[in-house]
């Protein structure tokens, strides 16, 4: 069960209330194809990933590609996702297990992909604040934890990219950001940098996670033998 106190439960759902008013993404399902998206860097991406059902819009036919990504959306993004991730939709969910997120609420609109992505793997921290924006290296990680636990990963050699801005980097994210950029996960811009500490388009994210669902869906997940 997800847990929380009166007042963090009421803080939860105004803010899960302002989310939904204010974008209205992944609650509910846009008509058509997005019309924002002109002159939008990985417009096909997006779209794929809306034809599949992984995106949402706003009712409007609007994705707000320029928009921060908040934790909440990061995580909705993730569990729809897996979904579309043949050997991590068939496992087995142990989604009681992996609850205990405080500012999560049950009725929350997300609290089923919070659920859904940390019993498919992805570690979570409890105290996540669902409203927060996310940071590029932090939604690169959350991608590399998806890869890396549903991925048959190829042996090879890793060689650190040069990046401008790597004494920005969180050393705990440092690993994660190598793999991404090697996998073509992930980007540098043409400076070289990767703006670790800058929040995260719904654009961008959008465009990362579509490399990673075809990264992993490229190299099938093989249990292991006599599971």
């Amino acid at each position: 069960m997800i847990q929380q106190s009166a007042g963090q439960k009421l803080a939860a759902g105004l803010a899960a209330l302002c989310l939904t008013a204010a974008l209205g993404s992944q609650v509910l399902a846009a008509d058509g194809a997005f019309t924002d998206l002109n002159s939008v860097n990985g417009q096909d991406k997006i779209l794929s990933l809306q034809e599949q059902g992984v995106l949402k819009g706003t009712g409007n036919d609007e994705f707000h590609p320029a928009a921060a990504l908040t934790a909440a959306e990061a995580v909705q993004m993730l569990a729809n996702g897996l979904a579309v991730i043949p050997a991590a939709e068939a496992a087995g969910s142990a989604a009681e297990e992996n609850g205990g997120f405080l500012n999560v609420t049950d009725s929350a609109w997300y609290a089923e992909a919070f659920l859904k992505a940390s019993s498919k793997g992805l570690e979570i921290d409890s105290t996540i604040d669902p409203s927060q924006a996310v940071t590029r290296e932090q939604y690169t990680a959350y991608l590399v934890q998806l890869i890396e636990k549903w991925a048959a990963l190829p042996m090879i050699k890793l060689v650190p990219a040069e990046i401008t801005d790597a004494a920005d980097i969180t050393p705990d994210y440092q690993g994660a950001i190598q793999r991404a950029l090697t996998w073509n996960i992930a980007a540098l811009d043409d400076k070289g940098s990767f703006n670790p500490k800058g929040n995260i388009t719904r654009a961008e994210a959008a465009v990362m996670l579509y490399n990673a669902i075809e990264f992993v869906n490229g190299h099938p997940y093989q249990a292991p033998a006599g599971v």
